[in-house]
């Protein structure tokens, strides 16, 4: 019963002394006007996150030029001021792949089945060396390196200029 009060008892000055956070906005909308095409996210109230390339820019609302995974869409879409959560600059990748990614993972993939053959091939022949093991890294990393040519890189956020938190 003591633990079940205190516990109570903490939570209620925890609450008490919390400051209210209102809606106020990080940042200025006047630092989103200058964005004139710019690539940039944006997510909104509902959840939603956008990229694109910022179009006009008015105290209104902003309209932006939508990326799809290849290239700009030609469907652009205008967001209300009031809907916009956040807002950052951002990195549109176009069909960049994750080579370089998928071979790292191949070869830790590689030294791990490495250890392993190692370990079991010393326990059942103790006194041999297990001969080309070595080269199982790199045929992890070849094998990673095939599988990130289809992995393709998603858009990046950068910065954040604009947002406005809201409890």
């Amino acid at each position: 019963m003591k633990r079940i009060t205190a516990n109570f008892l903490a939570l209620v000055l925890l609450t008490q002394f919390a400051p209210v956070v209102v809606a106020k906005p990080k940042g200025n909308w006047n630092a989103v006007k200058t964005l004139v095409k710019t690539s940039i996210s944006v997510r909104t109230k509902i959840g939603g996150t956008y990229y694109g390339l910022v179009q006009p820019v008015d105290d209104d609302g902003i309209t932006l030029q939508l990326a799809g995974k290849e290239d700009f869409t030609p469907q652009e879409v205008v967001f209300r001021r009031d809907d916009i959560e956040k807002v950052w600059s951002a990195k549109l990748r176009f069909a960049e792949r994750n080579i370089a990614k998928g071979a790292l993972v191949g070869v830790g993939a590689g030294l791990g089945a490495a250890l392993i053959t190692a370990l079991v091939y010393a326990k059942t022949n103790p006194g041999d060396a297990p001969v080309g093991v070595g080269a199982f890294p790199f045929y992890g990393a070849g094998i990673g390196a095939i599988a990130g040519m289809f992995w393709k890189k998603k858009h990046k956020k950068l910065e954040l200029i604009y947002s406005i938190w809201l409890i």
